[in-house]
């Protein structure tokens, strides 16, 4: 763990835009608005620009977002360092196949629906028990993620009480984290995290410092309010999560 935190990528002093990270998100559908909010409120302080591409055009989707200053709206797919893909697509028709030349891809959600397990390959998933339970058709016993990891040459980020976090060679655990993330969205946060922090890391590194960075914000919000948040207030704690974490690491 310490090991991967500590390789994490952070800007440079003659940083200029662009050079810390372009995310385009594919996200949300006429069945789930907040899906891509909530990705977006995870990713924005960790890279410098998202795109936002919505699942089916659905008005309440493209409204949810706007409510929010930072994503860019686009209408197919741009150049960028990074796609995160699935979280609210449901039912829409928004094949991976319009993502698959990109190097750097996050498969969350609806979209491990949507994907063939040939297509894994150099991505990072992030599963929960019963959507890896639903993609590999065994429980996610840490040897099995790692076996998984290794077979698809993808990055598993299995959630869960415990993160087991997997690239095939190495398992790391993360126990950072409570209870109060079980609520609708935190998983969506995470996901937003971790496509943010892979426009500039390596796939473990990314994969890590995410599953670490928001666990942590949701030990700093039991602090103050003991399980009594929800994913919004999960993302709006990652800033001094992320503080916290640089000084320590």
């Amino acid at each position: 763990m310490k090991r991967a935190l500590s390789q994490l990528n952070v800007p440079k002093r003659l940083s200029k835009k662009g050079d810390n990270g372009k995310l385009l998100i594919i996200a949300g559908s006429k069945q789930y608005h907040g899906a891509p909010v909530f990705s977006i409120l995870g990713a924005r302080r960790f890279c410098d620009l998202i795109y936002f591409l919505s699942g089916d055009n659905s008005p309440g989707v493209l409204s949810s977002v706007l409510s929010i200053p930072e994503p860019i709206i686009v209408e197919k797919p741009v150049d960028a360092d990074c796609v995160l893909y699935g979280p609210g697509l449901g039912r829409a028709k928004s094949p991976f196949s319009k993502i698959r030349n990109y190097s750097k891809k996050v498969i969350d959600g609806d979209g491990f629906k949507k994907v063939k397990k040939s297509e894994l390959k150099g991505t990072i998933i992030t599963p929960h028990e019963g959507e890896f339970r639903r993609l590999f058709g065994v429980a996610s016993t840490p040897n099995n993620v790692t076996e998984f990891a290794k077979k698809y040459s993808c990055t598993i980020l299995k959630k869960g009480p415990t993160d087991l976090i997997s690239d095939g060679e190495r398992l790391i655990k993360n126990t950072k984290g409570n209870p109060g993330m079980t609520k609708g969205g935190t998983g969506d946060v995470l996901a937003g995290v971790t496509a943010a922090l892979f426009t500039v890391n390596s796939p473990l590194v990314a994969a890590v410092a995410a599953a670490y960075i928001t666990g942590l914000a949701g030990e700093i919000l039991y602090k103050k309010q003991s399980y009594a948040y929800c994913a919004s207030d999960l993302a709006e704690a990652l800033p001094e999560a992320y503080r916290q974490m640089l000084k320590n690491r």
